[in-house]
């Protein structure tokens, strides 16, 4: 089995470490195969991968293309793309979740759904429930820290058990680490049968990813911790509105 680990932020968005830190980590740990780098509304980081892979091409590690998209009302899309052709950049912020979901699949990237009732940010359970089949949504983070509960995972569990009856399959459940910091790399493994990126494509196409919860680790420091607040709400998005005014 494989082992990937998805829903990772870096220093292009509201994380602490660079591309190059977050690779390097994975190296080193020496079972990881697949890394998802899902930066705010921004796929700056894979080409930023691409050339660590080329500096690093005897390294089991593969990067993955990947974003979490905001869209109208705040929510959340993660959009993976596991082979060529990438996509040169990712769908507009603010979309509406059916203008949002019809722009990746054009770009043939799974549609995951984060923390899926973390306040705000989160779609919801209802919406998930009512929306993921007919608007062609792939599957959802079963675990997350930012939700991780048992009875959180219990109701999601319930949620595809009832979403499988009725229409002939389950959703796709894997997970995420959510990670801003290096220290939160390995919160969440999603496990997959084979070991390349193309194998992760058909584990999530079969429904055979799976997620686990990985090892507890020391938090960052606190001075790492307002930093990663820091950039969430005042660097980063001061940032978009910089480059957003540039390109007009």
């Amino acid at each position: 089995m494989g082992q990937a680990i998805l829903h990772v932020h870096t220093t292009f968005s509201d994380g602490t470490a660079t591309v190059e830190e977050i690779l390097d980590e994975a190296d080193r740990h020496g079972e990881i195969d697949v890394v998802g780098i899902t930066d705010h509304d921004d796929t700056r980081a894979f080409e930023r991968a691409l050339c660590w892979k080329a500096a690093h091409p005897e390294s089991r590690v593969e990067p993955i293309w990947g974003v979490e998209l905001t869209i109208r009302a705040f929510k959340h899309l993660l959009l993976f793309r596991c082979e060529s052709p990438f996509p040169s950049a990712p769908p507009p912020k603010f979309l509406s979740l059916r203008q949002a979901v019809a722009a990746a699949k054009k770009m043939g990237a799974f549609v995951v759904v984060p923390h899926v009732d973390t306040f705000w940010i989160g779609l919801g359970r209802q919406r998930l429930a009512a929306l993921a089949e007919p608007l062609g949504i792939d599957g959802f983070e079963l675990l997350n820290p930012c939700h991780g509960s048992d009875a959180n995972v219990a109701a999601l569990m319930a949620l595809n058990c009832r979403h499988e009856r009725q229409y002939g399959r389950p959703l796709l459940a894997i997970g995420g680490s959510d990670a801003h910091h290096v220290e939160d790399l390995y919160r969440v493994i999603v496990e997959f049968p084979g070991r390349t990126p193309a194998d992760l494509a058909r584990a999530l196409r079969d429904r055979t990813a799976v997620p686990r919860w990985g090892p507890v680790s020391p938090p960052p420091s606190v001075r790492k911790q307002l930093r990663q607040h820091a950039r969430a709400l005042l660097i980063h998005p001061a940032e978009q509105v910089r480059n957003r005014l540039r390109r007009r």
